[in-house]
């Protein structure tokens, strides 16, 4: 396969991934306002907590920090967060996904699409969040 097809099929699994993640994504909207996904804020009660201060909000609405939500993930107000993460993903699976053949390729792009892939995962891990 050459660079053309890699870049079609880099397309194709951008493609494929945000179609996905907007299936979930509506999935789980609709899970949150059917009330199937029980929320883990009330809604009345989010908009008695909206001007709080951020340190003040997470402890009254018992909200997590970082990948904490994780352990929500049957809540209605934090299902959506992995459609969301898909969405963010998709472009790191995409890349790895062609890393092989641009290796066999082209290494410069090689080196740009591993480089993409490492500062990607560093913002996602927090890693380059400043600190308070």
């Amino acid at each position: 396969m050459e660079l053309g097809g890699a870049q079609q099929l880099f397309a194709r699994w951008l493609d494929a991934g945000t179609k996905i993640a907007f299936v979930l994504l509506a999935a789980s909207f609709l899970a949150y306002v059917t009330g199937l996904l029980p929320p883990q804020l009330p809604p009345e009660e989010l908009a008695k907590l909206w001007g709080l201060p951020l340190r003040e909000f997470l402890a009254a609405a018992r909200a997590p920090t970082g990948w904490g939500w994780l352990g929500l993930w049957a809540r209605g107000d934090y299902a959506n967060y992995f459609g969301m993460v898909l969405l963010a993903s998709i472009v790191v699976a995409a890349y790895l996904r062609v890393l092989p053949l641009l290796m066999r390729h082209d290494r410069s792009f090689a080196a740009i699409a591993a480089l993409e892939i490492v500062v990607l995962l560093a913002a996602a891990s927090g890693l380059l969040a400043g600190t308070h």
